[in-house]
């Protein structure tokens, strides 16, 4: 049963936490979910308050998420409530674990951890997002090392050991992470797992129709236009006055995470794979683009950033390039202002079989 530690927050920890049925169906279903599984992204507030999600050394494992009818998310939610689990919610002396049983478990994320991989200090957040509950979990535990979870909290710090099959809960703004894992395996099979949930207070809202797994998927933005003018201004640095610290600060943002982060979503969503990381070029524009595959055929997509010389509801285009060499042929497509999700995969989508022209 929980065992209630208060330092240096309060947290409950519970071993053995699912049986031995369950962990065949569970490792089962992760195995299946590997090829959906990408990179883990971090989270930082865009200018205007909204979410933005990107990839950063600050966490380095692979994770997707996994939504009804999930075996998985069915087996944790019957566990973490059943009889003797709610009890000791019950009797715990943190009032925050008094609530767990008005709480529910929307959805699950996987993470998977090899060699290398670790999570740095941070928090959870979200709406209506009250505690964190993690499972840590392991198809061979004698072939992982560290992967440890950190408590921190007033200055103190606790260590809560990797063990197979062990929950922990604790309050989600209280900062931690995740140890550097070491595997003694180059089998994805044999990855540090972890289940996250982050427990939400309230009633289950009207049922949806069931979703299939899908990875982390950030929040499409492609920005307001005082934020495109001071990106417009990084494409002929030469012929802009100068700028402030300020204005370079959200130029680069808008570069690196906000057209980062939905070409990223773009690609995936207009049914590309990805063959190569996203880069920025520059020239009489500076374009934010990947290397990608479509229908088996190699070919560049992008985001294109227009200079000064035209106005920001005018900046901003797509761009797919195919061939090579002297044989490139390029399809462009200006975004009109406030473009939406569905807007921009579908002129994406048009570019891909567009003929383009032949520089």
């Amino acid at each position: 049963m929980p065992i209630e530690r208060d330092r240096p927050r309060a947290h409950l920890v519970v071993d053995d936490f699912f049986p031995p049925a369950a962990l065949e169906v569970i490792f089962r279903e992760v195995r299946s979910l590997e090829r959906k599984m990408k990179p883990g992204l971090v989270r930082d507030v865009g200018h205007d308050g909204q979410s933005v999600f990107f990839e950063n050394e600050r966490r380095k494992n692979k994770a997707v998420w996994i939504h009804d009818p999930s075996k998985t998310l069915r087996l944790f939610r019957d566990r973490f409530w059943s009889p003797p689990m709610l009890e000791a919610f019950a009797n715990a002396r943190e009032p925050l674990f008094q609530i767990i049983p008005n709480c529910r478990a929307p959805h699950l994320q996987v993470s998977a951890y090899m060699t290398g991989d670790h999570y740095d200090f941070h928090e959870d957040e979200g709406a209506g997002v009250n505690l964190t509950a993690i499972v840590f979990l392991a198809s061979r535990p004698e072939k992982v090392r560290g992967g440890d979870l950190v408590l921190a909290y007033g200055g103190e710090e606790t260590t809560v050991r990797f063990r197979h099959n062990r929950l922990v809960v604790f309050p989600s703004k209280t900062l931690h992470r995740v140890t550097r894992v070491r595997v003694d395996s180059k089998d994805v099979h044999d990855a540090r797992l972890s289940l996250q949930c982050w427990l939400t207070y309230g009633e289950e809202p009207r049922r949806a129709k069931a979703r299939a797994p899908e990875a982390d998927r950030p929040t499409f933005l492609l920005s307001e236009e005082p934020i495109i003018a001071v990106a417009q201004a990084l494409v002929d640095s030469s012929a802009t006055a100068d700028q402030s610290p300020e204005e370079l600060y959200w130029g680069a943002f808008y570069l690196s995470r906000i057209l980062s982060s939905n070409l990223r979503f773009l690609v995936e969503a207009a049914g590309c794979e990805f063959v190569g990381p996203i880069r920025i070029r520059r020239g009489e524009t500076l374009d934010v683009l990947a290397r990608a595959r479509h229908d088996g055929s190699p070919l560049t997509i992008g985001f294109q950033l227009r200079g000064p010389e035209v106005g920001p509801s005018e900046a901003l285009g797509l761009f797919v390039e195919k061939g090579r060499g002297r044989s490139v042929s390029l399809a462009r497509k200006q975004l009109p202002a406030g473009a939406d999700e569905e807007t921009t995969v579908a002129i994406l989508r048009r570019l891909l079989v567009a003929k383009g022209t032949t520089a």
